[in-house]
């Protein structure tokens, strides 16, 4: 008896760190494996396409936005859904084989300020994305999609992850980490 209870208090200590740390090991996988898979994406149209046509548009302009996404990015994706601004009200939404996704809009203004193509703003979601929600630095995290450079990137910081409470900065912070969850992550798994 003695010896099971032993086990019991080792397994109460143990078990709850290892779901974190698995929760922070598939955050990781998925991030990197989401940045990858969109470069790869925007690099093989560009090879098939030549360079990226994309015209301005308005903010609630998600039709042209959807028409770009199924010209440009999807054949280079694997899928399981799709969806345009007829059911997502401006934003363009896509769930993967592994069940994350994301939920696109145009961002309007360029990520410098100045004038002309802006940047597609990305809501990424790690464990699918059932509503559109702000990212939060641990389901969902926000990416931009730069139209300029025909490429996909993290925003923000490790100061702008821990002084937003909507998590826009916490995809850069943990890129600027090779991809590890920091350990002064101030968001709990």
């Amino acid at each position: 008896m003695i010896t099971l209870g032993i086990i019991g208090v080792v397994a109460a200590l143990t078990i709850p760190n290892l779901i974190t740390n698995y929760k922070k090991h598939t955050v990781e996988t998925r991030l990197i494996r989401f940045y990858t898979t969109m470069n790869q994406a925007l690099k093989m149209s560009i090879a098939e396409n030549g360079q990226l046509s994309f015209h301005q548009v308005y903010q609630g302009d998600s039709a042209y936005l959807t028409e770009w996404y199924r010209k440009y990015i999807i054949k280079y994706i694997k899928t399981i859904k799709e969806e345009g601004p007829e059911a997502n009200n401006n934003y363009y939404k896509v769930t993967f084989i592994d069940g994350s996704g994301f939920a696109s809009y145009y961002g309007g203004q360029s990520a410098d300020g100045t004038s002309g193509l802006g940047n597609i703003n990305i809501f990424y979601y790690i464990n699918g994305n059932s509503r559109i929600r702000l990212p939060d630095g641990k389901d969902s995290f926000f990416f931009v999609l730069d139209i300029k450079n025909a490429k996909i990137d993290t925003w923000g910081s490790k100061s702008q992850c821990r002084s937003t409470t909507d998590g826009l900065g916490c995809a850069g912070w943990i890129k600027r980490n090779g991809w590890k969850i920091p350990e002064d992550y101030p968001i709990k798994f």
